[in-house]
């Protein structure tokens, strides 16, 4: 901290400190005390005393329930035929038997079942009809434009499946990318503390990169319309501990058959990387790229309604 930001919090605090000893006087300090326990007032207090901006969490959405029954889902070993996987390590599990595993999970019920984040936020797409000011390229802070955006899609679709849903809509990219993952693995663990209801974590992304013909597109068919594709990135235990990818891995598995067998084409190649991704804070944990920087948001917005179908689905088969 230099100098200049230390003159300003000490004179705040100065400030703050003398006019709570006038209104001491005057019998003023019960309203004050209560005006102290907003959320609004502990965050100042907490930048006072440490320079440290504290974002406030969102609520959960409100769910709105769905009698119908859904279809059951069965998968059988046979279907990891309809995967294809990029080894980006020497990891080779047995993609049938975590196809066939049982999920173990239940989206219904009261509080909050999934937590929806970007750590890659200001991530965006091709400027189009509907232009955008960009940070950088291809990134931006206007939240119709950039991964919040995606989130609030499947967000919706989720909750009117009655699916109780968190969206974190902060930035965790910027202004400081580099350390991107590390705000979003701290703001993934004040959720889940607060929130332990949780089972279920996705971190939406898009894809980027250079082509010779500029951005890479990624393209499939969606109800006779040209789509973004997904691709789901799987963290492991190759670098770092993660002992539980492998149900990571599963839950992706269901996900990318059932949206395969629904929409033929639309993933790419699941990536199982050396990393973890922010992976280890659950075990129900999956970093998804919905299309890429050349892809059209319009394109990205049907890939994204796709997947959220798709877990609706799965989470009324079990």
């Amino acid at each position: 901290m230099d100098w200049e930001q230390r003159c300003i919090r000490l004179c705040a605090a100065v400030v703050a400190a003398a006019i709570a000893l006038r209104l001491w006087a005057g019998g003023a300090l019960i309203p004050i005390g209560q005006a102290l326990g907003t959320e609004e007032a502990a965050a100042f207090l907490v930048y006072l005393h440490t320079g440290r901006v504290v974002r406030p969490l969102p609520e959960p959405t409100e769910t709105i329930p769905v009698p119908e029954e859904a279809e059951q889902v069965a998968f059988k070993a046979e279907d990891a035929e309809l995967i294809s996987i990029d080894y980006e390590c020497d990891l080779r599990p047995d993609v049938g038997a975590l196809l066939t595993e049982d999920l173990d999970w239940d989206l219904t019920g009261q509080g909050p079942k999934v937590l929806i984040l970007h750590s890659h936020t200001t991530e965006s797409y091709a400027q189009t009809g509907d232009r955008y000011e960009e940070t950088s390229p291809y990134r931006t802070l206007d939240a119709g434009h950039n991964m919040i955006h995606l989130g609030k899609l499947v967000a919706n679709i989720l909750t009117e499946a009655g699916i109780g849903v968190i969206h974190d809509t902060g930035f965790h990219d910027y202004p400081s990318y580099n350390g991107a993952y590390i705000d979003a693995a701290a703001s993934t663990k004040d959720y889940l503390e607060q929130y332990p209801t949780i089972e279920l974590i996705l971190d939406l992304h898009r894809d980027a990169a250079d082509t010779p013909t500029g951005q890479l597109v990624t393209e499939c068919s969606i109800g006779g319309k040209n789509a973004a594709q997904l691709m789901f990135v799987l963290g492991t235990d190759a670098r770092l501990n993660h002992p539980d990818w492998e149900r990571n891995m599963a839950l992706a598995l269901k996900l990318q058959v059932l949206l395969e067998k629904e929409h033929p084409g639309i993933c790419r190649d699941m990536t199982l990387s050396k990393n973890r991704y922010n992976q280890h804070l659950g075990d129900r944990a999956l970093l998804i790229e919905i299309g890429a920087a050349g892809n059209t948001l319009e394109q990205a917005e049907i890939a994204a309604r796709a997947l959220g179908e798709a877990i609706v689905q799965l989470a009324g088969s079990t």
